[in-house]
């Protein structure tokens, strides 16, 4: 199958099944081997032994390990507010957790993967130690990026990435003291920081020191312009449901099959659909439906996006 591909994974057990439904996704659309790296930040054996079993049914997963990260005290000690906890700065100590590798892929647990993983794991870093891909706002908020320059203090033009799909350089990573800088940063700033490590990152690091990856490796469904930006990336290869919790809209499934069947919000829906085509496949899922509160929140966004688009893509 040629060169195996390095994936990595940090959580805990609240993402264990979701976890599952990724990894599911990926194994099913990368023909290439797959060695599977996880950041054990609280996943107790039973779960360990399911993940185990699922894993063990890919015949191009060659290998997995589990690996729990030294705790850092000021990391630990940090006041954040949920649903965030300290275990998201340690997808930026990966690098380090599996020192032995040289490249790497980290991916967060709310995604799916439709296209073939070796695209990203193909991509020139060109010497950088990391690629990231800018995020363009949000689809309920699309002038969030503008408002990260003022509230973080970053420069006007600079680019905002996400982290939740990360491709490092193991070796450059290393060697820019990237995890060290950014502890050093959070230690000592008075900047409140809403998505803990990826503020930190955007603030504390050149906006040239990452590449800047293709929107395919990281689209999100709900962000900004979103039937526009699927035109122009056509394949999304890695879907990120970081906007709007797919898992917890069980309650409008059935709707939502509706409203796609009759071209209603299309290209949204299309995207939750792939999440539950992956997820009804993977056994003993618990995704709790959602309360009567997300519902009306996520078909209200579906009725302005339908007939008052303007509110939502105005910059």
């Amino acid at each position: 199958m040629g060169e195996t591909i390095n994936i990595a994974f940090v959580f805990d057990d609240k993402f264990s099944d979701l976890f599952r439904v990724a990894i599911y996704s990926i194994a099913k659309n990368t023909k290439s081997n797959l060695a599977v790296h996880i950041v054990d930040c609280g996943i107790c054996e039973e779960n360990k032994g399911l993940i185990r079993k699922f894993m063990s049914e890919f015949k191009n997963i060659s290998s997995m390990e589990f690996k729990v990260p030294k705790r850092i005290e000021i990391l630990e000690n940090l006041s954040i507010e949920p649903p965030y906890n300290s275990t998201v700065f340690y997808r930026l100590e990966i690098p380090k957790i599996f020192s032995t590798l040289e490249r790497v892929i980290y991916l967060d647990c709310d995604i799916v993967v439709v296209g073939d993983i070796v695209e990203l794991w193909k991509e020139d870093l060109r010497g950088r130690p990391f690629g990231a891909i800018e995020e363009v706002g949000n689809f309920i908020d699309p002038d969030c990026v503008w408002r990260k320059r003022m509230t973080l203090g970053l420069p006007m033009g600079s680019r905002y990435y996400n982290t939740g799909v990360l491709f490092f350089d193991c070796g450059q990573y290393q060697k820019s003291k990237i995890f060290e800088r950014v502890v050093e940063f959070v230690k000592s700033t008075r900047i409140s920081l809403t998505y803990p490590e990826q503020d930190a990152m955007n603030v504390c690091l050149r906006n040239d020191e990452h590449l800047a990856l293709p929107p395919k490796y990281n689209f999100m469904p709900f962000h900004t312009l979103s039937k526009r930006s699927l035109r122009v990336i056509k394949t999304p290869v890695v879907i990120h449901y970081a906007a709007v919790k797919v898992w917890k809209l069980n309650l409008n499934k059935i709707l939502i099959k509706i409203l796609y069947l009759f071209g209603i919000c299309r290209y949204s829906l299309g995207m939750i659909l792939c999440f539950w085509r992956y997820s009804d496949k993977v056994d003993g899922r618990k995704f709790p439906s959602g309360s009567v509160i997300s519902t009306v929140r996520f078909l209200y966004i579906l009725f302005l996006t339908k007939f008052y688009p303007e509110k939502l893509q105005k910059r």
